[in-house]
């Protein structure tokens, strides 16, 4: 771990470093910007991939959707309403607003280019939706109209909310931006962590894979994680001429004036990492994985490595986490759970037989739902209880899927299932919940 050096300043009163301990913590926001539902990439701020519904036992299948000559890369987000929400790199339309009783299309917008995959629609509690390709980011009304577009350098991996309730992202080239949610307009400068570093949309020659795994050639290759308690935010990054990557946390604020606040750095990840940080329900550490074997286990206010747990692959996304601390690790390899015993990992079960071939979202009752192999490029979705590992249903995927990029719910409990071939499987309920627990929705 080492100090956090001086970021490039596009106005020296926008912006305060500091290589110091975290600040208190702040009460929690009084409304959090958030949406009910699973809102936001990786459901929440704190990118847990655990929605407190309770979770269904049994599952069918209600309906399938395929986006022809296109590919989905991650989940689908899900907003009170009933409406699905699906960004693709299909023909015509990139983001499409579907029933979640039927899956037939209640609007589509061809406003944000194919760019716009790699990021989830990020969903506020007045309904508008937030989404951004390699250009701009780009708001709308809840029928699709555009309310505002902001040019941005880079492409974003989704975005989040900070607790004042403004849009905060990173492009892939370390560019933070914060940005109103009303309007588009900038809080602050944008904050450029490589100064100088620039991009060029229209170049053939963008870093698709390497901001899949997270590599060199981007640097900022994931998710962000918010506190929304102490406006902390956690994000991988390569920093340029970097042996290795790392993680990094900082803090927004607004009190006197709009700054991001430097607190330290983490140089743990080698190899680079294809998964954004998962916060815990109480903010004190972080998980992420790295690019070899493991998954790392993080203090979040001082940055201190507190244990790294071998899995046995590089693991190719982010891994679930419950409330109670029990982490599913992302497809790649055999499907198992560790949990946190406080200065080290333990596993809990672990099964051969099944390869995981999704990031296994959990649920309230102790389910989860990670998809795995039926046959060379097909699989079934399964229900496990996450504290032994038995499977209580398993439905299969029609046709061939290759591998799912995101596994999200519905608060009806219905579960949406997103293939990297541009297919979305929705499955719902046939018998009673397993009980509620654990955090409840927003």
């Amino acid at each position: 771990m080492k100090a956090s050096t001086a970021l490039g300043l596009a106005a020296a009163s926008a912006l305060v470093l500091a290589a110091c301990a975290t600040p208190a913590p702040a009460p929690p926001p009084a409304a959090s910007a958030y949406g009910p539902g699973w809102s936001a990439a990786h459901a929440d701020a704190a990118n847990t991939d655990y929605l407190a519904v309770p979770g269904a036992r049994d599952l069918e299948l209600a309906w399938s959707r395929r986006f022809e000559g296109g590919s989905i890369n991650l989940g689908a987000t899900t907003d009170a309403r009933g409406r699905v929400y699906v960004t693709t790199t299909a023909p015509g339309c990139h983001l499409y607003v579907l029933d979640q009783k039927t899956g037939e299309t209640i609007w589509c917008s061809d406003a944000v280019n194919r760019s716009a995959v790699s990021s989830s629609a990020l969903l506020d509690r007045e309904g508008r939706i937030y989404l951004s390709d390699n250009e701009a980011m780009v708001a709308f009304d809840g029928d699709g109209k555009v309310l505002w577009r902001t040019p941005i350098a880079g492409f974003t991996l989704s975005a989040q909310f900070t607790p004042q309730g403004h849009l905060i992202f990173v492009t892939h080239i370390g560019r933070i931006y914060v940005l109103r949610r009303d309007t588009g307009e900038a809080v602050l400068p944008p904050v450029e962590l490589i100064p100088g570093a620039t991009y060029d949309p229209k170049s053939p020659d963008q870093p698709v894979r390497a901001c899949m795994r997270g590599t060199e050639d981007c640097p900022a290759a994931n998710t962000i994680a918010v506190d929304e308690r102490t406006g902390r935010f956690f994000f991988t990054f390569w920093d340029k001429g970097a042996k290795q990557a790392g993680l990094r946390a900082m803090r927004y604020a607004e009190d006197p004036v709009p700054r991001i606040t430097a607190l330290w750095t983490n140089d743990a990840l080698p190899g680079g990492s294809g998964s954004s940080p998962d916060l815990t329900a109480d903010g004190r550490r972080l998980y992420v994985n790295d690019n070899v074997d493991s998954v790392h286990a993080i203090d979040a206010a001082t940055g201190r490595s507190i244990w790294r747990f071998p899995i046995g692959w590089a693991s190719g996304g982010s891994p679930s986490t419950s409330p109670e601390g029990i982490i599913i690790p992302t497809g790649g390899g055999p499907l198992l759970a560790i949990a946190d015993r406080g200065d080290h990992a333990e596993l809990l079960w672990r099964d051969d037989a099944r390869d995981n071939r999704s990031i296994a979202t959990q649920a309230a009752g102790g389910l989860a739902y990670p998809a795995v192999a039926r046959a060379r490029g097909e699989n079934d979705l399964t229900v496990v209880d996450v504290r032994t590992g038995a499977e209580l249903d398993r439905v299969p995927l029609p046709g061939r899927t290759l591998f799912t990029v995101g596994t999200t719910f519905g608060l009806d409990g219905s579960v949406y299932v997103a293939t990297i071939l541009g297919q979305i499987f929705a499955l719902r309920p046939t018998a009673p919940a397993a009980g509620d627990g654990g955090r409840s929705p927003r």
